[in-house]
This record gives structure tokens, C-alpha cells and sequence, in this order.
């Protein structure tokens, strides 16, 4: 039987769990460590959960998760120290292939055997029905892919703070291809025809199904993918930036496979001029546009997810489809009313100044998503785990790059980018801890990555003694 983590004694520790400046070692002895130096990392507050109910769905369902202290005081930054020293060997485990990684590439595999039958069908579908000749059909599916591929380029971009694993990344882009476009084919079908049914007119059914048909069914088709990457890889979907990540990628994939369907109708009914208009259109003009509907979902899930944890941020998830529906409808609804070239011209204006906005508001996240790798990591090194100096270095652009070009003079930079990389992870770990408490098996995670974290800096550390001496 489990039990809860032991307490502080009262007094000792702030309300988020980090210790007070001058407070006395928390569960130390006279042998132990000495009390670390505290240094204030800014407003932990904008990342912790302030209050959790007492009761109810909502509440937490573990006991908070405290920091513990190291076993012994760690010795200074290796990067920081020009003396000669040398540091005790540690034995590395075999790190063990990850099940979410196995169930990821599993769950790709079955993603991209269904789109391939799904662009069967289209392309048969194609050779069947038009008169245009078969080679059109991979040139349009060639000019759908280069919008994809520039929307994947801004991501890895966007991911180059803390990556997300990289079958994860390919199963939101399946999602988005294959069930998201998919489903909403058949659905977005059925109620066109059952508009058409119920009023006879095909007015109203030309207006249902891209107004109020197609918000719907496809946020809420590309959306359920969402769903699936964070209940698959709940230790990488951490916060708004993963969100906007995987939801990008996932209305991405989308507007791939209804890109080349699109395209295809357009060849079919105003030939190559009408091809090129409509890939001027979607293509160029409204690249981005299923990619911001689904990155507004995944960033408020996102963050209700790190702020409030799992059962919140599940809970949010239809609330957090109402930004991507509305604004899906009203572009739709601006290209179903006007056709004048003023009206086209006003609306590609607002999309131009809307994907600005998004591209501006990707580089907030990236910001942000490094402050708190720092206040996080700060954290740590309030308990003694890290240095102040390792902060600065792990939780900043400039430190990061200044911590690699040091470990490459030592031949050591491999060794470096793991140690950045598993520091990001130990941070969103503990920010995790923090929204949905002490969960036993993310306990048993942090546990591993301090562990991990503690062998890196004294590999490090041997690596700076021996060319030292």
C-alpha cells in the first residue's frame, strides 16, 4: 500500500511547494545537504493551479507533489568550474523503449493504410467520373502536399524548444488526413442530402453544409484527434504550445486530403486555369486556415491541461471547439454570401492579418513554454538538484547555445542536447505533478529523469575533469 508524501514542516515552503528563502533544509540531518540558496524565478503563480476543489469530478485526485531533496549536496556547474575534477562513475540502465512510442508507431501505421484507401478511392473516383487524364490526379495531390509541408516546416520550427515525439507528430497529421477528413466527408454528405430531404430546396442545402454542416462535424472530427494524442502521449501534451503543435499538424493533414479534392473539382469543371485559381486560393491565401481552427481547440486544451490537469482539460474539450467552429463558419459564411472581387479581397485581408496574429502568438508560446522550463527547473534548484548557473543555462535560448558550444569543445555535445532535452522533460514532468498531484507513476517518472538528470551533470562533470587535468 502506497503512501502519501511526507510534508515539509510548516512554515518552509511557499504555497506552490518551493522552498522559503532562509528556511531550514526540509527532512535534512546534520550529515545532509546544506540548504540550497533560493533565487525567486519570477511568477510561478501564471502556471499553478490556485485552487482545486475540495470535492467532485474536478478534484485533485492525488496529494500535491513536493520536491524532495538530493541525498547529497551537488557539486558546482560543470561549465562554470575550471578545476580539475573528477566525478565518481555511475552505471546507466538501458533505457527501455517507451509503450507509447510502440502504441504511436502502431497507431500510425493504421492511419496511413487508411488514407492510402481513402485516396484509392478518391483516384478511382477521379479516373472513373472525369474526362481529364489520370497524371492530374498526383499533380494535384503533389500542390496539396507543398501546403502541408509548409505548415510542417513552421512546427518543427515552433517544437524546437522541448520536440514532441515524432510518431506522435505523425499520427496528428494521419488523424487530420485520413478520420478527420474522412468522417467529415460522409457526415457533411449525409446532411446535405438530409437538408435537401427535409426542405426541397437546394438553396438550403448549399448553405447548411459549408455554414453550419462543416464547422461542426470537421473541429469536431479533427478535434477527437486531439483527444487521442493526449490520452496516448499524456506526458508530451503539456501545455497550450503542444496544443497549438498538434492541433496545427492535425488541420494540416486535414486540408491535405480536401485540398486534393478541391483541387481535383476544379480541374474537372474550369480545367488548369481553374486548378491554379483554386491552389492560388486555398493553397497560398488560406494555407493556414484549418490549421488555426484546430490549433485554437488544442491551445485551450492545452492550457486547462497544464493549469488544472487530465479530468479538466477532457472536461474543456468542447468549450474549447467554440473559438475554431465560429471562425471556421464566418469564412465560410463570407464565401458562401459574396463573390465580388472587393468581398474576396476584404476577406483574404482578414486572413492575412488573422495568420498573423497566429504566427505572432506561436512565438509568445515558445516564450512562454521556456519561462516555465526556467521557473520549473528553478524549482529544483531551490531543493539543491541543480544550479542556479545549470538554470540559466537549460532554461534559455542563449544559455542552451552557450551550455552546447562549451560541451563541444570537450567532445561532450551529444551528452549536452541529452541533458537539455531531459531537463525540458523533468520541467513539463513537474508541471504535471503540479495540476494533477502526486500521481504514483509520474512520481516514478520524475524519480527517473532526476536520476538521470543527476548521472548526465556528473558525466559532464568527469568529461570537464579529465581534460582539465
Amino acid at each position: 500500500m502506497s503512501h502519501p508524501p511526507q510534508q515539509p514542516p510548516s512554515g518552509q515552503y511557499m504555497p506552490n511547494g518551493r522552498p522559503r528563502p532562509g528556511a531550514g533544509s526540509a527532512g535534512g540531518s546534520p550529515s545532509g545537504p546544506s540548504q540550497p540558496r533560493y533565487v525567486d524565478y519570477g511568477n510561478p503563480r501564471a502556471y499553478d493551479t490556485s485552487v482545486r476543489p475540495a470535492s467532485g469530478l474536478t478534484a485533485a485526485r492525488y496529494a500535491p507533489a513536493r520536491i524532495r531533496q538530493p541525498d547529497q549536496e551537488q557539486p558546482p556547474s560543470a561549465w562554470t568550474t575550471t578545476q580539475a575534477r573528477r566525478a565518481q562513475e555511475v552505471s546507466q540502465s538501458a533505457n527501455k523503449v517507451p509503450v507509447t512510442t510502440v502504441v504511436s508507431w502502431i497507431v500510425a501505421a493504421m492511419l496511413g493504410i487508411l488514407l492510402i484507401v481513402i485516396l484509392g478511392l478518391f483516384f478511382l473516383g477521379f479516373v472513373i467520373s472525369s474526362s481529364s487524364s489520370p497524371i492530374w490526379w498526383p499533380v494535384t495531390a503533389f500542390l496539396a502536399l507543398i501546403s502541408l509541408i509548409v505548415i510542417i516546416g513552421i512546427m518543427i520550427l515552433a517544437d524546437r524548444w522541448d520536440p514532441q515525439p515524432i510518431p506522435l507528430l505523425i499520427v496528428a497529421v494521419l488523424w487530420g488526413a485520413a478520420v478527420g477528413a474522412g468522417l467529415s466527408y460522409l457526415l457533411n454528405t449525409a446532411n446535405s442530402i438530409l437538408t435537401f430531404w427535409v426542405t426541397g430546396s437546394e438553396a438550403a442545402a448549399n448553405f447548411v453544409g459549408p455554414v453550419i454542416s462543416a464547422p461542426l462535424v470537421e473541429e469536431t472530427t479533427k478535434g477527437l484527434g486531439l483527444l487521442l494524442l493526449m490520452l496516448l502521449g499524456r506526458r508530451y501534451f503539456n501545455g497550450p504550445l503542444d496544443g497549438l503543435i498538434y492541433g496545427t499538424l492535425i488541420g494540416g493533414g486535414f486540408a491535405f486530403t480536401e485540398n486534393i479534392l478541391y483541387y481535383t473539382r476544379a480541374l474537372e469543371g474550369a480545367g488548369e486555369v481553374g486548378l491554379l485559381i483554386n491552389v492560388v486560393m486555398r493553397g497560398v491565401l488560406n494555407i493556414f486556415g484549418h490549421a488555426i481552427y484546430t490549433s485554437l481547440t488544442g491551445i485551450t486544451v492545452g492550457f486547462v491541461v497544464r493549469k488544472w490537469g487530465t479530468v479538466m482539460g477532457l472536461l474543456a474539450f468542447i468549450p474549447a471547439l467554440i473559438p475554431g467552429m465560429l471562425l471556421h463558419a464566418l469564412w465560410n459564411l463570407g464565401a458562401t454570401l459574396f463573390s465580388g472581387i472587393i468581398a474576396l479581397l476584404v476577406m483574404y485581408a482578414l486572413e492575412a492579418l488573422i495568420s498573423l496574429a497566429w504566427l505572432i502568438l506561436i512565438a509568445i508560446l515558445v516564450w512562454d513554454e521556456s519561462r516555465l522550463t526556467r521557473v520549473r527547473l528553478g524549482d529544483y534548484a531551490n531543493h539543491g538538484w541543480l544550479t542556479h548557473e545549470e538554470v540559466d543555462m537549460l532554461g534559455t535560448w542563449k544559455g542552451r547555445r552557450e551550455g552546447k558550444r562549451w560541451a563541444n569543445q570537450l567532445g561532450a555535445k551529444p551528452l549536452m542536447k541529452k541533458f537539455i532535452r531531459e531537463s525540458a522533460d523533468l520541467a513539463s514532468v513537474r508541471q504535471r505533478l503540479l495540476a494533477d498531484g502526486a500521481n504514483p507513476k509520474v512520481v516514478a517518472l520524475e524519480s527517473d529523469l532526476l536520476r538521470r538528470l543527476t548521472t548526465n551533470r556528473q558525466a559532464l562533470l568527469a568529461r570537464a575533469g579529465h581534460t582539465g587535468s
